[in-house]
């Protein structure tokens, strides 16, 4: 449990990906390798990490459980902590000073999904997502520890 907790802990803030930069009007095409447009569901599935960035720095540990984690995730932690999800998640897990980015990568099969992602302070974890009623929740966090 304890691995999950420290998991769960890397999930405090999410550093968007880098964007495109625009183009000169006048200028010649020019053949470059483009990174593809991001699918549908990788959208749905970032959109899920950023509500949870911007969840966690207002400290909505509700939000967060009743929204953004699988129900069974949710009584995962209550029955580790013996209180309830959203006490939790606000007093335990998430710092609103951790700084988080999202590899490449987003793996999407059907209704799970998995997407790494990494803390300023180099630890790694996998986060496992199931799509509920059309939207993507965490369901589980594995830790790779330090990269």
């Amino acid at each position: 449990m304890l691995a999950r907790k420290r998991g769960l802990a890397l999930l405090a803030a999410f550093a968007a990906l880098p964007g495109c930069g625009g183009g000169d009007d006048d200028a010649q095409p020019v053949e470059t390798a483009t990174q593809p447009a991001v699918a549908s569901d990788q959208r749905g599935v970032l959109q899920t990490i950023d509500a949870l960035q911007s969840a966690s720095r207002r400290g909505a540990g509700a939000d967060i459980c009743g929204d953004l984690f699988t129900p069974r995730l949710v009584r995962s932690l209550e029955r580790a902590s013996t209180r309830d999800c959203a006490t939790e998640v606000r007093t335990r897990l998430f710092r609103r000073d951790d700084v988080i980015s999202v590899q490449r990568g987003i793996e999407v099969e059907g209704t799970s999904a998995t997407a790494v992602i990494r803390k300023g302070d180099g630890d790694v974890s996998t986060l496992h997502m199931l799509k509920l009623a059309g939207r993507w929740r965490i369901d589980r966090v594995t830790p790779a520890g330090p990269s």
